[in-house]
């Protein structure tokens, strides 16, 4: 099953740039450039996260997105701007990041063993996709609300799932997928003239998206993935979750979490009660939603 977001509305054309990685270059325009990085480390995770026979996966194994990749990892690698004054707990630095080991090699059915393994046909237990697995509160109300606002975050921007998903929407590819269309939303308004505002808007919601719903629980996820299989594509792929959630706090300013939380996996099934179609600090560290801030 591909899990992606899709435009629920008409808009006036100005809203659905064209896919990271068919952006031009974009000569001397570094603030853009450094969006562009951004937005393909995002379409990256929306294509890992996928079953290696899914369609999405393909442009991992084959296609120009490969080189794209490899010259968005190897910049965030090098460039001291990727890095922020501090790690938080479970994150790796960007400039360990291995971007050759991000490419599965293509015949290589090691990988579709180890999704099967890692993944199955439920959630799982030792490293589940899902943002609200990682929540303290075991309470259904809060995680309903805490769902619904994740809902509210792609519909504000006329998305959601395709109609065929069957993941929740707190699954990685869902809110990967969130990520990369604000980001490439805000280098097009700003490459368009389109206003201050606009900007802005896809500017708040990126950092608040950030540290409401993925940020704070991606290490977690992704340190789980390089123990189990530290040696494999998944191994890679954990790392560089990891090293992401530093890149990202270091452009979006953004204090370190405060905490590694662990998934409590339940069974919970928030569309089962009708909910599934439902601060940040100023220098100190970002409490986990659910938990003690």
């Amino acid at each position: 099953m591909i899990e992606r977001l899709e435009t629920t509305r008409a808009t006036d054309g100005t809203l659905d740039p064209p896919s990271a990685s068919q952006w031009a270059t974009l000569s001397g325009d570094e603030p853009a450039a450094v969006g562009l990085v951004r937005a393909n480390a995002y379409r990256f995770l929306q294509a890992a996260i996928q079953a290696p026979s899914d369609e999405r996966f393909r442009v991992l194994i084959e296609g120009p997105f490969r080189q794209v990749l490899l010259e968005a990892a190897s910049w965030m690698q090098a460039d001291p701007g990727f890095r922020p004054e501090r790690l938080g707990p479970g994150e790796l630095a960007p400039s360990l990041i291995e971007p050759a080991s991000l490419l599965p090699n293509p015949g290589d059915d090691s990988v579709g063993r180890d999704y099967h393994d890692l993944f199955g046909h439920s959630i799982s237990k030792d490293c589940p996709p899902y943002g609200g697995e990682y929540y303290p509160s075991q309470d259904i109300t809060f995680r309903s609300q805490r769902l619904a606002d994740v809902a509210g975050f792609y519909r504000a921007f006329g998305l959601d799932r395709a109609a065929d998903a069957k993941e929740r929407h707190d699954h990685l590819a869902f809110e990967a997928a969130f990520m990369e269309t604000i980001i490439l939303r805000d280098l097009y308004a700003a490459r368009e003239g389109l206003g201050a505002e606009r900007i802005e808007v896809c500017r708040r919601a990126q950092r608040a998206f950030f540290v409401d719903h993925l940020g704070w629980w991606l290490p977690a996820f992704g340190l789980r993935l390089s123990s189990l299989r530290p040696e494999s594509f998944y191994g890679a792929l954990g790392r560089w979750m990891r090293a992401l959630v530093p890149v990202e706090r270091a452009i979006l300013r953004i204090p370190c979490f405060d905490e590694l939380p662990v998934a409590r996996v339940d069974g919970y099934d928030p569309e089962d009660d009708g909910c599934g179609t439902c601060g940040d600090g100023d220098g100190g560290c970002v409490g986990v939603p659910g938990g003690d801030r």
